[in-house]
């Protein structure tokens, strides 16, 4: 089987990009045939395929720069770009894929790839890495709180709350951007899309979409490349250090809890203020680590008891809970989105409320004075990944999609 896989950027920059490498990795593996189609960009892994990537664009920094008409310019590019249609119609003519699998690309590749695909009469499978479907800001957040204001698709009230950074302009942008897609129709062209938590199906199916062409396909991890290790002092989070994440929760229990260190792995337009907030409260027990390569991470969490993952959106399927997993940590979660679909109460770790300081403290109070029962979760954790999560059940899982539709 040929499949060509779609992503936005084509270096390890987030969940979507790690999904999009690694599968790529396992489908050759199985004797399939891969082909990409991206954006072109400074940090792009080398590919065979670049020649018929989409000419970089960043839609903030032509927003901000462009003027009135460099505005309206970029906010066309981000519905429909002729480019991406043509290069995506030369990379088919040259490898004749069997399916396209979609990851993030609305936007900077947008919707006209699908059509150029099903033109041909190529099935499409696409990957909801986020809630692009249903949240115009993809994150169902706005100013730091849950939101759900545009569910029966109210595009129109993203404006309203100004949730794209405050910003009207921004906001207004998104929105139109959205209902833009939902009056063209442009997801009913895609034939299935996956979800990688039961939470986050069950979100775009509240939402109106056809239960029939939503399947639940976790992520997965070659569980046998990680060693694990038990037992540890440190408490760790890894990722992006920005609001959705909940860092704030996190230190702030940090200075509640004595006797261990809490290490930030991660760089992010919050870290300066992550910082100062750690200083006005005294929390000398957090430590900072900017961003560190996949080696030395995990180090990083080897050394540790426990990860922390204290997010206050409705995270999907996140990988920094399948690593832990794989390297034999339990994990503290926020009790939100897809998390407690993995992180089972006392079993693979253990949850408390989003944002709730006192709640988070005391559960890594009781790691620190249990740590025979922390390495007994982490030990549940890694057997979890080993059985659920592994690449083999993702690849027969993803297999019966591709299988149905061709």
């Amino acid at each position: 089987m040929r499949v060509c896989l779609v992503n936005t950027f084509h270096y390890r920059r987030g969940g979507d990009c790690t999904y999009t490498f690694d599968l790529a990795d396992l489908l050759r593996s199985k004797g399939n045939d891969v082909v990409h189609f991206a954006m072109r960009h400074p940090e792009n892994v080398e590919s065979e395929y670049q020649d018929c990537f989409v000419d970089h664009i960043d839609f903030g920094d032509a927003f901000r720069a462009g003027g009135l008409m460099g505005k309206v310019r970029a906010f066309r590019r981000s519905l429909y770009s002729r480019e991406a249609r043509v290069k995506f119609a030369s990379l088919l003519d040259s490898h004749r894929p069997d399916i396209v699998h979609l990851q993030n690309f609305r936007r900077h590749l947008t919707f006209s790839i699908v059509e150029e695909a099903k033109s041909r009469n190529i099935p499409v499978v696409s990957t909801a890495h986020d809630y692009d479907p249903i949240c115009p800001n993809s994150l169902l957040l706005a100013h730091g709180k849950v939101c759900t204001a545009c569910s029966g698709r109210h595009f129109h009230k993203a404006v309203f709350k100004r949730c794209k950074e405050n910003s009207v302009t921004g906001s207004l942008a998104i929105a139109l951007e959205a209902m833009y897609t939902r009056l063209k129709g442009s997801y009913d062209l895609i034939d299935i899309i996956i979800t990688p938590s039961r939470f986050a199906g069950d979100q775009l199916i509240s939402c109106g979409f056809d239960p029939a062409r939503i399947e639940v396909v976790n992520n997965f991890i070659d569980v046998a490349s990680y060693q694990p290790r038990y037992g540890g002092r440190d408490f760790i989070y890894s990722g992006r250090l920005v609001v959705e994440k909940g860092i704030e929760t996190l230190i702030e229990a940090a200075a509640r809890v004595r006797g261990t260190r809490v290490l930030i792995a991660g760089d992010g337009p919050r870290r300066n203020a992550l910082e100062t907030l750690s200083g006005e409260l005294g929390a000398q027990n957090v430590e900072f680590l900017g961003f560190v390569d996949r080696g030395r991470l995990h180090e990083r969490v080897l050394g540790a008891l426990c990860v922390v993952m204290p997010s206050i959106w409705y995270e999907n399927f996140p990988y920094s809970i399948l690593e832990a997993f794989a390297l034999g940590k339990p994990v503290i979660a926020s009790d939100i989105g897809g998390m407690p679909e993995t992180v089972v109460e006392g079993r693979t770790g253990l949850l408390f409320e989003p944002g709730n300081v006192t709640a988070l403290s005391r559960k890594m109070e009781y790691m620190l004075a249990n740590p025979a029962r922390a390495g007994e979760m982490g030990r549940n954790a890694r057997k979890r990944a080993e059985k659920e999560f592994d690449a083999e059940t993702h690849y027969r899982r993803l297999i019966e999609v591709y299988s149905r539709l061709l």
